[in-house]
């Protein structure tokens, strides 16, 4: 059967249209092109109903969005920061990404994502790391493909095992970083000016956050496409495990 990876869509507020729910096409384009389909995730108030549509889906992705609402992580919103927050999303993303944890449900976190999954873990975030002055350089930089900054990462991590390397170029389209890192969470990826970039949680099968944008690269770069498939790859061994017709074999 085919994987179905659930991937949460994002609020679109226009001036002129009525509220819409969207994401970048990229995010499917990249799930289909490792084997599986992605399974949009609305905004869904009630938790019972969103359970219901989790249940549905045999891993998750959280992407990239707006910033996470700093009482989150027990900090106020910075004036200087002009953060973009969107708390029915949070809702939304953080009870995915504590089922899926708790649930050992392949998860990978992209940009926002990686954020979510830390701050979940009870980690705190920089809320703009030019502002904050954590670096000198931004690390929101156009166009999306770009390649702007290295990635340092751990040797013997499950990153790199799935990278494929232990150092490469990679995007950069985002504000803020992590600050503290989360219980149970390793910090396995640096960027070239010290921003954790890349975590997993070591008792999960697959539980991944990096702060680049890989759905971006897949096709350009090889270890974009091998991320996605290593996802993939986790939730087929999940299901296999779970299922009691396949383990009898």
């Amino acid at each position: 059967m085919t994987v179905v990876v659930g991937i949460p869509l994002r609020p679109l507020i226009t001036s002129d249209l009525p509220p819409k729910l969207s994401l970048n096409r990229a995010y499917f384009d990249a799930i289909e092109s490792a084997g599986a389909v992605a399974l949009p995730i609305p905004i869904v108030h009630d938790p019972a109903r969103l359970r219901h549509l989790y249940e549905l889906i045999d891993a998750l992705l959280l992407p990239g969005g707006v910033d996470v609402e700093p009482r989150r992580y027990g900090a106020v919103a910075r004036a200087d920061c002009n953060l973009n927050v969107v708390p029915e999303l949070d809702e939304v993303e953080f009870r995915l990404a504590e089922w899926a944890m708790a649930d050992d449900l392949p998860l990978l976190g992209i940009c926002r994502g990686i954020q979510v999954m830390n701050v979940a873990c009870g980690g705190t975030l920089w809320q703009d790391v030019l502002v904050e002055g954590v670096v000198s350089a931004s690390h929101d930089q156009e166009p999306r493909d770009a390649l702007v900054h290295e990635l340092d990462v751990t040797a013997g991590s499950r990153l790199a095992r799935i990278l494929g390397t232990p150092g490469l170029g990679v995007n950069s389209l985002h504000h803020q970083a992590i600050r503290d890192l989360g219980d149970g969470l390793s910090a396995v990826a640096r960027s070239s000016d010290g921003l954790v970039e890349g975590i997993e949680l070591s008792s999960n099968r697959f539980a991944v956050g990096i702060q680049c944008h890989p759905e971006e690269l897949v096709g350009k770069q090889d270890w974009a496409g091998r991320l996605f498939a290593a996802l993939v790859a986790a939730a087929n061994q999940r299901r296999d495990a779970h299922d009691p017709v396949v383990s009898a074999k």
